[in-house]
């Protein structure tokens, strides 16, 4: 048989329940959350930094070949794949640099939008060169026997993408509703050839 006091115990415990689902759902899914918004992040950012990678071993390979810069640009576009968002690369440039990747000021800027085509005019990539080449691919010392050589160069590529927040997660932890800007940077000595 049951009695009165064992109803009230049953119905006071399940209200227990109720409660603590309650107190313990909104960090769970905080937390879930934000697991979710890093991984999307980090990979945006391995994505963007690998990007970066192959564009300069493209660059030196390269060196100072036509269409160096188109090809790189080309090859920015095919590495950027799903969950990042092409239109989101804000520029990429191609710099005179050294082991270091310091830019030394002769660079070569692509701003995102507009259309640059190859030289024989067959293919495009919808990037435009933001102001005048400095660092043109025929500046490039990538062979022995060129007069311009002197020892061996360094080309460097930067890419700078802007990454959006894909839930409010930020502002609700202080971070504010600003999105970061990714910059990748990779550098390597131009491939002598002769």
């Amino acid at each position: 048989m049951r009695t009165a006091g064992h109803s009230r115990r049953r119905r006071r415990s399940s209200g227990q329940a109720l409660v603590e689902f309650a107190l313990i759902i909104p960090i769970f899914m905080t937390l879930v959350v934000s697991i979710c918004e890093l991984s999307f992040f980090l990979t945006v950012k391995i994505g963007v930094t690998d990007a970066a990678q192959d564009a300069v071993q493209l660059a030196a390979m390269m060196g100072n070949a036509d269409d160096t810069d188109f090809s790189v640009l080309q090859l920015v576009e095919k590495d950027m794949s799903s969950p990042i968002d092409k239109t989101k690369i804000q520029s990429v440039a191609i710099f005179k640099t050294d082991l270091t990747g310091k830019n030394y000021g002769a660079s070569d800027t692509y701003t995102r939008g507009g259309s640059l085509s190859n030289k024989a005019g067959t293919l495009t990539v919808p990037y435009s060169l933001s102001g005048s080449k400095g660092y043109p691919e025929g500046a490039r010392c990538n062979s022995v026997a060129l007069s311009i050589c002197n020892g061996v160069q360094w080309i460097g590529v930067t890419i700078t993408y802007q990454y959006t927040w894909l839930t409010a997660f930020p502002t609700l932890i202080g971070l504010g509703s600003t999105n970061p800007t990714i910059v990748q940077t990779s550098s390597s000595r131009l491939e002598p050839i002769q």
